[in-house]
């Protein structure tokens, strides 16, 4: 995916993918994936909180966003009783690696540093990174021209990392997650904001976001594009085959696809 110019839309891009996802169950029994669920399986699974178009609360109190569903269509293919953790980022792969979590459908890119800690799946999509805000603030995104400017980053990213290791003559303010960095972006105590370019989607074509735009040209290397995957702790090589194979499932079948397009006007593969 290549984003070079403002995002626009016309309405924010939402739904559900509930309706099929009975579908997706009675499915499940035909499709060949390692290791059936056993019964009163009951996997727990981090997703996205406070990130959206990714997860979120919605206004009746259920959480809701790409991931979220992502996640309910994933343990159906894998006939898998599943129960969803909305999760701060920066507490995702602490809680893979202690067991709290079995694995975590959240925006999580595949990096050597991580995978140290943690196994990964297969990847279901390509990530890159971008600044946003607002145009003529400055002349270029390379560290001279940034000097001395806020910018705001989620914690516990690549984006930070990267930031307070090639950034050091700007202010890195720290934020636990992109909706209270875009909140920082709005209120004027950040100048720019460093976040995944998909999650940087609903802020921009959103009323709010309509004065800012991406800054430069995404970033693909450096640590801050590449493979999203779901980590899941080490030595669960029966969880990972399982996983592999219900993904698998999800991009022959389209099902990757209807999700993706339920939240982005493009496929992201």
């Amino acid at each position: 995916m290549t984003m070079t110019a403002k995002i626009t839309g016309t309405a924010k891009i939402t739904g559900t993918v509930r309706p099929f996802l009975r579908c997706l169950q009675a499915a499940a029994a035909a499709a060949v994936l390692a290791g059936p669920a056993s019964a009163g399986e009951a996997l727990v699974v981090a997703v996205n909180r406070d990130d959206p178009p990714f997860g979120y609360i919605d206004p009746t109190g259920e959480p809701t966003g790409f991931s979220v569903e992502f996640a309910r269509a994933l343990c159906a293919v894998m006939a898998a009783a599943c129960r969803l953790e909305p999760t701060r980022f920066q507490d995702v792969l602490s809680g893979v690696v202690s067991g709290k979590f079995d694995f975590a459908v959240a925006n999580v890119l595949r990096t050597p540093e991580r995978e140290a800690q943690v196994d990964f799946s297969d990847h279901y999509f390509r990530s890159s990174s971008c600044f946003i805000g607002r145009p003529g603030m400055v002349a270029g995104t390379a560290p001279d021209d940034l000097a001395g400017r806020v910018i705001g980053v989620t914690a516990g990213s690549v984006q930070e990392r990267w930031l307070r290791a090639a950034y050091s003559g700007s202010v890195i303010k720290v934020l636990p997650s992109v909706s209270e960095a875009t909140a920082a972006l709005l209120d004027g105590t950040a100048d720019l904001m460093l976040a995944p370019t998909m999650s940087s989607f609903e802020f921009l074509i959103s009323p709010e976001g309509g004065t800012f735009e991406i800054i430069g040209e995404p970033f693909h290397d450096q640590g801050l594009g590449g493979e999203v995957a779901i980590p899941l702790a080490k030595g669960r090589d029966d969880l990972r085959k399982r996983l592999n194979a219900a993904i698998a499932v999800m991009q022959r079948d389209g099902i990757l696809d209807r999700v993706v397009l339920r939240y982005f006007p493009f496929r992201v593969r």
